[in-house]
């Protein structure tokens, strides 16, 4: 044992380099701790099975403690200091299961929520014990080198569609295994023939010198070559959710009635003066209604760890599918009886910058997040600075009202960013503000579509942040901006250190454009001041119509030219035939990659079958006789115990009785004078199985399994 100790060395080595993509996939500092203890447990167990020579039952019970007493630490440490040791270790023991699928159908990285941790603590611990066995007891030991190679597939698999240097990760997985086997031959060598001239240096320095060529050479394909697409049992990440109810920006106004105006929607604490509270982001218009386009939301886990200051919310009156976030939140956490429940439901889309529960967030729910710092809103001169950068969403056609102020306000400006800033400015110098809800106000007509947008460039130019950011918004398109518009609150008094209480009159909508350097915010509602009357004395009259209650587009995006008071349907519009053909060909593909993986295996099992039974059912009895000498031979070379090449079955069976036996029987069935009679045959084919028997005495379940998956006799004849 200690001989091979050098070998399991190098088997750990190549495990750990083998969960490396896995990175990717967590991206948390808590999945190197789970690793690294997964390893060393299980090569302490594995050790200790070896020593201790125990057989699969101990050795399964022992794991199975291990992996249960572990569980909760590695998988879910962010709960102990909340007492919440029995949650965490049923939603641990139900990732055992449930993790593998779970991880296919969440954003990365995955952190440490959901115990996902779990997949790859059973993949390291499983995997260690069953490598350290086989190197340890198995006198073919090079078999355990699979188990690096599986781990390695699977990370691929598993893991993202799109790798830093993927070559790189994958010559490094292969080096330590090339490496193992190299050391456990060299092994072999040595302990058949101790006292000759060891090779060992001499091969290290071969194979370090062979591993430096193919770093190079890969490093230079890796930079010449265009790599195919990985090959990952991830999806697209689609969304899967559906935002219904109205568009957040239809809504817009509904904070502005008279009950909801002071109305709390929200208390958050650990706010700075400045913070805004950022709820929707809307860059799809169809002419009548502000949604969601084609970006996708895809789940993600409610993280326990991050970066940032502490932002805690505890939702009020607020009800929407959105949830409202200060900055860029890194990680959140759900508290409240429908924690659970929420953190199961979250959605983010990393494009928008925006977070959505399914279901919706009701009164009492409350969560913390840890708020990275983003680049504050523009001030009104700094817009002239703004480069855009390069469009993707295209323009409108816009009403002539809006083209002419557009190049009044423009004039003989040239260059994007100062005609962006001199339309907004415009915009805020020539608009008023009046949200037309209660009786002292000046009407002003709900909606942001394009007649109503045509009816605001009218004298004078009344509205609210409705109808300023959508307006601002086609402006920047025009004017060659990727822009979308925000819909959150910008709360006027933030105490710092204290709780502050958002109500309904702390709602705001803002731009974003696209820059070079990203998206940035500016501001676009005018001031509050006096609205001017009409010449004839009476203010500006419009005709109220009812609420706009239009739906939000779905997150796959609404057709162009779709009925606007329809729900809106995403894009792709397979039908449910579409859908099964679909999810059959993805089962199909799953089922044939298991098929090939277990190809192999079954394979040597039918050969080796397939050869026993025509050795068994030779038409001549001598034959029959010579097939149970054979199969003993066979097995014994599947066991790495090589007899003579050349030599009498008597000089092959060596100091073994049973096989000095059967030697003696096949010796006589092939060169006696008469045949022999089938009782004799069956007593040699009896014999032989004796024989593999005895071997195997005290190995428990493994090496048999491991001699009838090894192809050395099918290989070396």
């Amino acid at each position: 044992m200690i001989q091979r100790a050098p070998a399991v060395g190098v088997l750990l080595l190549a495990i750990l380099t083998a969960c490396v993509p896995l990175w990717w996939v967590f991206g948390t500092m808590q999945l190197v701790v789970a690793v690294a203890v997964a390893l060393l447990v299980g090569a302490a167990l594995a050790s200790l099975a070896a020593v201790r020579r125990w057989s699969a039952l101990p050795v399964l019970c022992t794991g199975a403690a291990a992996l249960a007493l572990l569980s909760v630490p590695l998988a879910s440490p962010q709960r102990i200091p909340r007492g919440e040791w029995l949650p965490a270790f049923a939603d641990a023991m139900a990732a055992i299961v449930l993790a593998w699928r779970r991880l296919l159908t969440i954003g990365l990285p995955v952190g440490t929520g959901d115990a996902l941790l779990m997949a790859p603590i059973v993949l390291v611990l499983v995997g260690t014990v069953i490598g350290v066995s086989i190197a340890l007891r198995s006198p073919r030991a090079e078999v355990a080198a699979l188990v690096p190679a599986a781990i390695g597939v699977w990370s691929i698999l598993w893991g993202p569609r799109e790798l830093p240097e993927p070559w790189l990760t994958g010559l490094a997985a292969l080096v330590p295994i090339a490496g193992y086997v190299a050391v456990v031959r060299q092994a072999r060598r040595r302990s058949r023939a101790p006292r000759a001239l060891s090779s060992l240096a001499r091969r290290v320095g071969a194979g370090a010198l062979v591993a430096a060529v193919a770093l190079g050479g890969a490093s230079i394909a890796g930079a010449l070559v265009e790599l195919p697409e990985r090959a990952v049992l991830r999806g697209e990440s689609p969304s899967s959710i559906e935002l219904a109810g109205a568009s957040p920006l239809s809504a817009y106004r509904g904070f502005w009635a008279a009950d909801a105006r002071e109305a709390t929607q929200l208390t958050a604490t650990g706010l700075e003066p400045g913070d805004r509270i950022r709820l929707a982001a809307l860059d799809s218009y169809d002419d009548e209604v502000l949604g969601v386009g084609r970006t996708p939301f895809e789940r993600v886990a409610a993280a326990e760890e991050g970066a940032g200051r502490v932002v805690g919310v505890t939702i009020g009156e607020l009800a929407t599918s959105w949830l409202p976030i200060v900055g860029e939140p890194s990680a959140v956490r759900f508290v409240g009886d429908r924690a659970e429940r929420l953190a199961s439901s979250l959605h983010r889309s990393d494009e928008l910058r925006a977070l959505v529960v399914e279901g919706g967030i009701a009164q009492g729910d409350g969560y913390q997040m840890l708020a990275r710092e983003v680049d504050p809103v523009v001030p009104p001169e700094g817009i002239a600075e703004l480069e855009p950068a390069e469009p993707r969403q295209g323009t409108v056609s816009l009403p002539e009202s809006m083209l002419e102020a557009l190049a009044a306000w423009t004039g003989g400006e040239t260059s994007p960013g100062p005609r962006l800033a001199a339309a907004l400015e415009g915009l805020r110098a020539d608009g008023y503000v009046s949200h037309g809800v209660l009786e002292d106000e000046v009407p002003s007509r709900p909606g942001h579509s394009l007649e109503r947008l045509e009816a605001l460039f009218e004298e004078p130019m009344v509205g609210d942040a409705e109808q300023y950011a959508t307006a601002a918004m086609l402006l920047a398109r025009q004017l060659g901006f990727d822009a979308r518009v925000v819909v959150g609150f910008t709360p006027e008094d933030i105490a710092q250190g204290e709780p502050t209480s958002v109500v309904g009159a702390d709602a705001d909508a803002w731009l974003e454009v696209r820059t070079r350097s990203g998206w940035v915010g500016v501001d676009v509602m005018p001031e509050m001041r006096p609205i001017p009357e009409q010449e004839d004395g009476s203010p500006t009259v419009v005709e109220e119509p009812p609420l706009q209650q239009a739906p939000a587009p779905a997150p796959g995006g609404q057709r162009e030219g779709a009925d606007p008071a329809a729900p809106s349907a995403p894009a792709d519009t397979d039908d449910g035939l579409s859908r099964l053909l679909q999810t059959v060909a993805a089962i199909a593909a799953v089922l044939g990659l298991i098929a090939l993986i277990a190809a192999i295996p079954v394979g040597l099992l039918v050969a080796k079958l397939v050869r026993r039974r025509r050795r068994r059912r030779a038409a001549g009895l001598r034959d029959r006789a010579e097939g149970a000498w054979a199969e003993v031979i066979d097995g014994l070379r599947d066991r790495g115990e090589a007899p003579l090449v050349a030599g009498t079955r008597l000089e092959q069976a060596g100091d073994s009785a049973r096989m000095r036996e059967l030697a003696h029987r096949v010796d006589r069935a092939v060169f006696a004078a008469a045949p022999p009679t089938e009782p004799e045959v069956s007593g040699a084919w009896r014999i032989s199985r004796a024989v593999l028997a005895e071997r195997d005495e005290g190995e428990g379940w493994l090496r048999p399994l491991l001699a009838r998956l090894n192809p050395a006799s099918l290989t070396r004849r």
